[in-house]
């Protein structure tokens, strides 16, 4: 009987599933309007700046229904509105990204100091290039691809370079930006990630930068896996070198110590640096 009702239920469950998948929503004018008339906008370009240094992708969701006031309920359709409706809505955004401005109060937003003309000019620059592809990846459709995630890569490492910003382009932050976990999840595509592989690695190899190489910008060994593919094997096995100097020196005091436990980490560390190699990127 009650397995019957169970059934019944969850039948009755996929129908409306199925039914709610196949409904395209219709945005009101209203809330195009919304963000045509919004100002005061560095916390949209602030807001799709940390998804775009974040680890999980973009979703606009959460930020449009936060600066624009737009339907909580509509939002987490999105993929469902009318192609019409993205259009506008996009149009939208792209306009309100480049009404963007930085005023002079709400700079300690970017910045941890106070920056010159140009580099304030140059900033926000990045971030509404920044803001621009992440609309593209959310609504234009036209536009799908690598690119826009390409875009949003050059951007933040562009905007870290610059002198007074926040973040401040420390070694641990670039670790994470270029992550390959980090630009897997954000992409969701094999194709995407690919590229974007790519071009941390290009971008990595034309830098004056050596922090992949060194040790001391590590927190662990541990970290080093995700980055081998922005290497060449010349510089993985100068990072390998390194390591093995600190190992032997580890083993050294290990041996005065007879500590088991810290042997075998030594061990297991000893195993992955040696397995350490530069993959191809596909």
């Amino acid at each position: 009987m009650s397995e019957t009702l169970l059934a019944e239920l969850k039948q009755f469950v996929e129908e409306l599933e199925r039914k709610e998948r196949s409904v395209v929503y219709r945005v009101p004018d209203e809330a195009v309007k919304n963000v045509k008339r919004a100002k005061s906008l560095e916390p949209l370009l602030h807001d799709m700046f940390m998804q775009a240094i974040g680890p999980g992708g973009i979703r606009l969701q959460p930020i449009l229904r936060r600066e624009f006031g737009i339907d909580a309920a509509l939002m987490d359709r999105l993929d469902q509105w009318a192609p019409y409706d993205k259009e506008r809505m996009a149009d939208a955004l792209h306009d309100a990204v480049d009404r963007a401005e930085i005023r002079a109060g709400n700079q300690g937003v970017f910045f941890k100091g106070t920056p010159s003309r140009e580099e304030a000019q140059e900033a926000l620059r990045i971030l509404r290039s920044i803001a621009h592809a992440a609309v593209a990846i959310r609504f234009d459709e036209r536009t799908a691809g690598p690119e826009p995630y390409v875009e949003m890569l050059d951007g933040s490492l562009r905007f870290y370079a610059l002198p007074s910003t926040f973040p401040e382009g420390t070694p641990a932050d670039y670790r994470s930006l270029l992550s390959e976990g980090r630009l897997a999840s954000m992409s969701g595509s094999a194709d995407v990630t690919s590229a974007l592989k790519a071009y941390a690695r290009a971008w990595y190899q034309r830098s004056s930068l050596t922090f992949l190489e060194n040790p001391d910008d590590y927190f662990s060994y541990e970290e080093v896996e995700p980055l081998l593919y922005a290497m060449t094997e010349e510089q993985t096995e100068r990072l390998r070198a390194r390591y093995i100097e600190r190992i032997r020196a580890l083993f050294a005091a290990v041996r005065r110590e007879n500590d088991l436990d810290r042997a075998r980490k030594v061990t297991t560390m000893l195993e992955t640096v040696i397995g350490w190699q530069t993959r191809p990127i596909r």
